[in-house]
């Protein structure tokens, strides 16, 4: 059986954890800052991959592509 101070450290560990980690996820998604122009060259090319005849699943991939880089439509 386990004695009751390792116990307590890797419950403490297995808690800890998971914090440290969701903290490097997030920076690392961050995007860059970039400006209005590039944004939009970046997201036309995003919702250029998108038929024609699809305007309103267009119109949402582009304003959810210039809301990731911080920008609203």
């Amino acid at each position: 059986m386990l004695k009751p101070k390792p116990f307590a450290i890797l419950i403490a560990l297995s808690m800890a954890i998971p914090f440290g980690f969701a903290d490097m996820a997030f920076a690392a998604k961050k995007p860059a800052h970039v400006s209005y122009e590039r944004a939009w060259a970046l997201c036309k090319e995003f919702v250029d991959v998108l038929p024609r005849d699809a305007q309103s699943q267009r119109y949402s991939r582009g304003a959810a592509c210039m809301h990731k880089y911080g920008y609203r439509l």
